[in-house]
């Protein structure tokens, strides 16, 4: 009797392992995409520019008949809110993948939060996009499941640095003696640390560094006067939203007015130029979009449709990190996180309709860093960020004053 159970139960487990193999795979209406920024807090404004990019891209490509090898399944996005906390970051990645089920991740923009979101993100083994978060460590610890679209930390440098050796040429301006002056989490220190490297190897020197905590800052008057007392050629800074401004004020009522170069931070949020008007004119920054470059007029045109602003760099990278995960989905024909983390390894987009940002391919090292990714700088002239730099994506001439 034993045996003829036995015999029973082998015959049934090989029922239902043929069943498994014939079976076709369930249906998917939607991919669900979780979509990490800081969306309360002083960051909520860059936050929302950050999802704003996804949230266009998805409707373009759901509009347009979605993900074709899923039969025109759908991105469904469920939102989380890191609050630009590092501990809520990590909580929401928890809740995304746990609870919501997202085949992948797309965030984070502060480096500080992003270093932990996507360390626990491969602990879960889910695919992490960073569309914006430029700290060099988030590529270097030896993840598998981190695909960052954006420039490190250490291209934002080497291009300010170049373009402060190309002032003597522009402007007649010769630069030896620079100052940093940096907010002193992730982010700004990573820059920091590139921006000296770059300086060292330029011959440039740093005649001071000047880091302070951005969240609640009220005053930099100390910094601006020691700053002044010095007298360097030029000033790199990495800064947010508030402090930006804050250098701003305090840089005019220093009368300090030489070359100011920020890494991408608060300055290229477009509250910057509506907040300081006037005084935001001659400010200069290292940017990875410009809606006056080519292939980005019609996304600027689309999303001030849409939501009744301009796009910022933050959203266009938002947005062209939604279509490569589209380009990623339709290859893999599948939303399992696995066969996804193996799409986004193996892609290589060279078509140049695709792109709308200053890149011409978007590929990943071993690391899962896109190595493409270049940058302009850019000068408020006339209340709008316009390339001065380089030459050949040059819109207006640089202007300094002396």
């Amino acid at each position: 009797m034993r045996y003829f159970l036995i015999i029973i139960v082998v015959l049934m487990l090989s029922i239902t392992a043929c069943q498994d193999i014939t079976s076709p795979a369930q249906p998917v209406d939607k991919v669900k995409i979780g979509v990490l920024f800081p969306l309360s807090g002083s960051l909520a404004d860059t936050g929302k520019n950050n999802k704003n990019g996804v949230v266009l891209a998805a409707e373009e490509i759901n509009a347009t008949g979605g993900i074709a090898s899923l039969d025109g399944a759908e991105l469904e996005l469920i939102i989380g809110d890191t609050q630009g906390i590092p501990d809520i970051g990590i909580q929401e990645v928890r809740r995304l993948v746990e609870q919501e089920n997202v085949s992948l991740i797309i965030g984070a923009y502060q480096s500080s939060v992003t270093r932990p979101a996507v360390q626990t993100a491969e602990q879960l083994k889910t695919p992490f996009v960073v569309s914006m978060a430029i700290a060099d460590a988030i590529t270097e610890q030896g993840f598998q499941y981190v695909f960052r679209v954006c420039p490190k930390a250490q291209f934002y440098a080497r291009d300010q640095v170049l373009f402060l050796k190309d002032l003597a040429t522009l402007a007649d301006y010769d630069v030896k003696r620079v100052v940093l002056l940096y907010e002193n989490t992730d982010f700004g220190t990573s820059t920091t640390l590139a921006q000296r490297q770059a300086l060292q190897e330029h011959g440039m020197e740093v005649v001071g560094e000047f880091p302070y905590v951005a969240e609640g800052l009220t005053d930099l008057s100390h910094e601006m006067a020691e700053i002044k007392a010095i007298a360097p050629d030029a000033i790199l800074t990495a800064t947010y939203h508030q402090d930006s401004v804050l250098i701003a004020k305090t840089l005019v009522e220093f009368e300090i007015t030489i070359p100011v170069i920020d890494a991408a931070g608060g300055t290229i949020e477009p509250e910057y130029i509506a907040k300081l008007g006037s005084l935001a004119e001659g400010m200069l920054t290292a940017l990875e979009f410009s809606k006056h470059a080519a292939n980005s007029a019609d996304l600027n045109s689309n999303y001030h449709a849409r939501f009744d602003e301009d796009i910022t760099a933050n959203g266009a990278y938002a947005y062209q990190a939604t279509y490569l995960i589209k380009d990623a989905l339709q290859r893999a024909g599948t939303t399992d996180r696995e066969q996804l983390r193996q799409a986004l390894h193996e892609t290589n987009i060279t078509d140049q309709e695709f792109f709308v940002l200053p890149m011409e391919q978007i590929n990943f090292d071993e690391h899962g860093q896109n190595n493409n990714a270049r940058l302009f700088i850019a000068q408020i002239q006339n209340g709008e960020l316009v390339p001065v730099w380089p030459s050949e994506f040059a819109v207006s001439s640089v202007w300094i004053q002396k």
